[in-house]
């Protein structure tokens, strides 16, 4: 299966994808906006972070393209301490994507390492050092034949990010994103959009607000549910009496639930 997603090799994306695909042939991209932009079909794209929140690129671009969210992937987010090194007692500085080094700030203090940015987890241990090691995935190691000194080296294990595939296989249909857009702005709008989930015992998993981008102070809301079929689509019936619903896919959730 060729599928579009971020890159470099050894990426956490990369991880998550090969968890999911058998036998996956890779079409690596710079950008999220370069992976919605490829010719390749299937895409895999990063959609929210426990930690960082959601990821604004994913759902802008879902919402003015044609892609469908088929399926939702869950990983844990574990650092790997990878080096040239035999031995942490001569690693001098550390290494990594600023995200990972601002999770695995107890480590770095422990030891006080001269710290370093890069552009990707999967980069800085390309770029690896004599003296230095990165915090990046166990898969990262593998592929650069590096060595790793310690695993889970982040400061909490609640760190899990969630993936979208996009126009894959069909899967059994578990949970439904939608795009809600009210046609105005008055009191108690979201209140009652809300009420359509609520009257029928819809659960409401996910709610973010963004902006339209049209004038300030306008926003549309980026939704998940707990509901596909019939229930579903009662739901978006009431919906559409307050606002214009775009659905971009049900699909279901495989991966980690922690």
């Amino acid at each position: 299966m060729k599928v579009a997603l971020l890159g470099p090799e050894g990426t956490y994306t990369h991880q998550a994808a090969a968890s999911y695909f058998e036998d996956l042939e890779t079409d690596y991209c710079s950008t999220i906006r370069d992976v919605f932009n490829s010719d390749t079909e299937v895409k895999f794209v990063p959609v929210e972070n426990s930690l960082g929140g959601g990821v604004s690129d994913t759902v802008e671009l879902l919402k003015s393209g044609d892609d469908t969210v088929t399926a939702e992937v869950r990983l844990q987010i574990q650092h790997a301490l990878i080096s040239d090194e035999d031995s942490i007692e001569d690693i001098e500085r550390i290494k990594s994507h600023p995200q990972a080094l601002s999770q695995c700030q107890n480590l770095i203090e422990e030891h006080g390492w001269e710290k370093e940015e890069t552009g990707s987890t999967a980069a800085a241990v390309e770029q690896l050092e004599e003296g230095e090691a990165a915090l990046a995935s166990e898969i990262a190691a593998e592929i650069n034949d590096k060595n790793i000194l310690e695993t889970s080296v982040q400061d909490t294990d609640s760190n899990i990010t969630r993936f979208f595939v996009l126009n894959g296989d069909p899967e059994p249909e578990e949970k439904t994103a939608l795009v809600l857009e009210p046609g105005e702005d008055r009191p108690g709008l979201l209140h009652a959009m809300l009420s359509c989930f609520a009257g029928h015992q819809v659960n409401l998993t996910h709610i973010q607000s963004r902006p339209t981008k049209r004038k300030l102070g306008e926003y549309y809301f980026y939704v998940e549910a707990d509901a596909a079929g019939e229930k579903l689509q009662d739901t978006i019936d009431c919906l559409e009496t307050y606002a214009e619903v775009q659905n971009l896919g049900s699909f279901s959730v495989l991966g980690d639930e922690t």
